[in-house]
């Protein structure tokens, strides 16, 4: 009886392995994108019929959560390969990115970003309502975006920023600094 319920126990264990196996092989060697892994597949499929299927977010060649918003996706700068934007574009919803035509987002290497992120290339004027003011958006590495920031027009983030949640971003900030508030302001340097 011990030998069966052993050989029981091997059997699950190894049907168990199956899943991981074939999502291995999947990601990795079909896909090449092993960071997939590390994304829930119910996510995954969510932002695939999302993307793939109703086309919102279509132009963008990697899976973004299915309640985000990226308008000109063309032209937003990221490093070859970076994985951890990747994974924040597939799991952090509610974003909004606007890029309007003639200005970049530049996002640095190891930027990640938390749920409900608005970045905003451009802005009305004051006075006129239907003249925007258009400005490029560069965020260095490794910074962390919280939940609910918004990051306006003209803003340069340096390396290593912690931007608060809930901030309202409104001009630039060095390397190496929390920030946080609205307006935005430095709280500490690191």
């Amino acid at each position: 009886m011990f030998m069966i319920t052993r050989g029981l126990r091997f059997i699950k264990r190894q049907l168990k392995a199956i899943p991981a196996a074939i999502s291995s092989f999947y990601f990795d060697k079909l896909l090449k994108r092993s960071y997939y892994k590390k994304i829930p597949t119910g996510i995954l499929w969510m932002n695939f019929i999302h993307q793939r299927l109703f086309g919102i977010n279509g132009k963008v060649p990697f899976s973004v959560y299915y309640t985000n918003s990226i308008e000109g996706f063309e032209n937003i700068i990221l490093p070859e390969n970076d994985e951890s934007i990747k994974t924040s574009f597939a799991v952090s919803g509610g974003c909004y990115f606007a890029i309007f035509k003639g200005t970049t987002l530049e996002i640095g290497e190891k930027t990640i970003w938390a749920f409900n992120v608005c970045i905003q290339t451009g802005n009305h004027d004051l006075y006129d309502r239907s003249v925007y003011h258009t400005r490029s958006v560069k965020i260095g590495k490794n910074c962390w975006i919280g939940n609910g920031v918004t990051i306006l027009a003209g803003v340069e983030l340096g390396d290593n920023v912690t931007v608060g949640a809930n901030s309202v971003v409104t001009k630039s900030f060095p390397s190496n600094v929390v920030i946080g508030g609205v307006p935005a302001r430095i709280l500490k340097e690191l």
